[in-house]
């Protein structure tokens, strides 16, 4: 798909526009990067029977009831944190949290059980930026016992009970850092689109903080869908969802298609020996590839939570739209991602490099 070369115009509400063209909201020469799990086109599988809903359930089994009540507040029958507190647009309850844990593993299914792919070695003191439920941080203290590992986030929704070279803060990596310039060994970041006002501002602190030597990791996903026969049509459910997605980061001034500028900002940042590396995901088990097919399957279950995470208030609260209009969209979009004849995938984008030892 091309780009264009302006902003997207506002996307009309959910009951307008069917069948319209959608914009692709993305710039430069990134569309042609070639991913490392697929090459050519995906083969899909070949499914019998009629098109029944066998992807994913919009009943899920990860829905529970959270009890804690710190600084949050409640609205469309989610739990978020305080915008008094820290920037945030998804919800904090636990249905959420299975979400992130559910989301953690698809990233290990993507990187064959890789927590990270810069060549980190021996590691004494590892940040990781907005650690959410804090399951990075946890694995990777486990692979790396000797090293102190600091997760940090908005909300405290990361377990009590850690091992002893885990802390978990509660702070906003937006305000003024307290830790000591030159501290980190590594420094981790993943899925923070729609989450950073000032990217270039970001990876200055985190080029600060990183020790000479060290490294910088971010992991990305795109706020789009491809398909590579056309059996994503502009105009469908799922495009009007991205694109209404992306215009309401633009409005509130935290872009959400950040992943084709991560490799850029490094550089820019100071940051050498720069490396940028694509995965294909599928937004269900649909390719007849094995591995892409197991991936496809956790990211359906995943998918069917994340559209209303990323989308209930940021429709609602930025775009105006009442939350009834906002949950009818969303069950198209999901009853669109089940269909088993629609072949479309994401990209994620794992960007790492190193500071200078000058």
């Amino acid at each position: 798909m091309s780009s264009p070369e302006t902003d997207p115009q506002p996307p009309p509400g959910p009951a307008e526009g069917a069948g319209a063209a959608v914009a692709v909201p993305h710039t430069g020469d990134y569309e042609n990067t070639v991913p490392v799990n697929t090459r050519g086109p995906i083969v899909p599988d070949e499914f019998s029977g009629d098109n029944s809903d066998e992807f994913a359930s919009e009943d899920s089994d990860m829905t529970s009831i959270s009890s804690s009540v710190l600084d949050y507040e409640y609205e469309n029958g989610r739990r978020y944190h305080s915008n008094r507190s820290g920037h945030y647009m998804l919800p904090n309850d636990e249905e959420e949290q299975d979400r992130m844990d559910l989301a953690h593993h698809i990233w290990l299914l993507l990187m064959k059980g890789e927590l990270y792919l810069a060549p980190v070695e021996n590691p004494q003191k590892i940040l990781d930026l907005g650690t959410g439920t804090g399951i990075w941080a946890l694995d990777i203290a486990e692979k790396f016992p000797q090293a102190q590992v600091i997760g940090n986030d908005i909300s405290a929704i990361q377990p009590n009970w850690v091992t002893p070279n885990v802390e978990f803060l509660v702070e906003d990596f937006e305000q003024e850092w307290l830790y000591k310039p030159n501290s980190f060994d590594f420094i981790h970041a993943r899925l923070l689109a729609g989450c950073v006002a000032d990217w270039p501002e970001m990876y200055r602190k985190i080029f600060d903080h990183t020790k000479p030597g060290g490294y910088f990791e971010i992991q990305e996903s795109a706020v789009w869908a491809w398909s590579d026969d056309d059996t994503l049509k502009p105009g469908s459910p799922i495009l009007e969802y991205m694109q209404a997605l992306d215009t309401a980061g633009r409005i509130l001034g935290r872009e959400m298609n950040i992943y084709c500028k991560l490799k850029d900002w490094m550089i820019d940042a100071g940051f050498e020996d720069v490396h940028e590396v694509t995965y294909i995901l599928p937004y269900s088990p649909w390719p007849r590839d094995p591995h892409l097919k197991e991936v496809g399957m956790y990211q359906a279950c995943m998918i069917q939570q994340a559209v209303e995470s990323y989308s209930l208030r940021m429709f609602t609260q930025v775009l105006g739209w009442g939350e009834g209009p906002a949950r009818i969209f969303q069950a198209m979009v999901k009853k669109q991602m089940r269909d088993k004849h629609l072949h479309s995938y994401v990209k994620e984008v794992v960007v790492y490099g190193r500071k200078p030892l000058r």
